[in-house]
């Protein structure tokens, strides 16, 4: 078994940093909150002859004597690695819990990678895992693009969700009576296997604090925590790959104000059954729409963006109700079917 330690540091707050805020942080602030949990943190290397769940309290042993509570997460991607169904071990008393999931890691044998925080499991990976850490990605952003860079975050167990927004409109669209549209870049990485790195393009209003995400093709990077490669050059040409894309989407949206669209509230339905979005991602979309109602594409598309500032959405309904408004204005601007596909 391997370790590395990394001093403990205690009275931590969660993040009160939200996307639909305005910009008004920096890259650098983000970087000092990830160096704080840094210092809570640690990796364990082991095999899985080396762990037993403790039938008392559950709490995973690793090497016989140390002991780390599993997170609902981590507890999960334990049981998925054993082809254990997490709802099935939950309602077992802990004693069988125990017992069951004890034979499974004898059996198994394999060497996993354990990632805690404050002395509990946060997530249970492959050794093969390769972890792209915060950290790291921010460091290399700050590079290209200075730490007083603004920027908007949700940081949560999970997921770092980051936008960083360029301060000057998009000179192009001034005359046009759009001095509101920003050139941009959406980051999305977690460190406990919910999420690959993904770098896309984005364009912000600033009147409304809309985020529209393009992900796909040439507007998006993305890439698995695996590998040897050293991905920083590709992460750093990604980053200006989706800054220099992000003026030609905001054309693409300005160009939406150009088709019409006869009943909106017909074509919300319509994507509401094609995307097989949840009653809460269709209440906010009709609610966003009051706020800015007409016949076009550009009123559905800033109904759904306006809606993944939704503070009552669940953060992956809200940055999944982002990347359709991009979707969409992505298919428009290249004369495809934008509902159909």
């Amino acid at each position: 078994m391997t370790t590395v330690e990394v001093p403990a540091l205690a009275g931590l707050n969660p993040s009160s940093a939200r996307l639909s805020h305005r910009p008004a942080n920096r890259i650098d602030d983000l970087i000092n909150e990830v160096d704080s949990l840094r210092a809570v943190q640690r990796d364990i290397r082991v095999n899985t002859r080396e762990l037993a769940i403790a039938p008392a309290d559950g709490a995973l042993m690793v090497g016989g004597g140390e002991r780390y509570p599993l997170r609902d997460h981590a507890f999960a991607q334990l049981c998925s690695r054993l082809k254990v169904p997490a709802p099935y071990a939950r309602r077992c008393d802990s004693g069988l819990r125990a017992q069951n999931l004890n034979r499974w890691l004898n059996e198994e044998d394999r060497n996993v990678l354990l990632r805690l925080e404050r002395g509990e499991v946060r997530a249970v990976l492959s050794a093969s895992y390769r972890a792209i850490n915060h950290a790291d990605i921010l460091g290399w952003l700050a590079d290209r693009l200075g730490v007083d860079t603004p920027i908007r975050y949700e940081l949560t167990e999970g997921y770092l969700d980051m936008q960083v927004i360029r301060e000057s409109p998009v000179q192009s669209l001034s005359d046009r009576g759009r001095q509101g549209l920003h050139r941009g870049i959406h980051l999305r990485n977690s460190e406990v296997g919910t999420a690959r790195v993904r770098i896309s393009t984005l364009v912000f209003r600033s009147i409304c604090l809309n985020g529209l995400i393009l992900n796909g093709g040439s507007w998006s990077y993305s890439r698995r925590h695996v590998g040897k490669a050293d991905i920083a050059s590709d992460v750093r040409e990604a980053f200006d790959r989706a800054m220099a894309l992000a003026g030609k989407a905001a054309e693409g949206l300005l160009e939406t104000e150009g088709v019409e669209v006869a009943d909106p509230l017909k074509v919300f339905d319509r994507i509401v059954t094609r995307y097989e979005l949840s009653e809460g991602e269709d209440s906010a979309i009709r609610k966003a729409f009051l706020w800015e109602p007409g016949h076009t594409l550009w009123h559905v598309v800033n109904s759904l963006t306006r809606a993944g500032n939704a503070n009552d959405l669940p953060l992956d309904s809200r940055h999944r109700l982002q990347e359709l408004g991009g979707r969409i204005t992505s298919l428009a601007s290249e004369g495809r079917r934008w509902l159909d596909n």
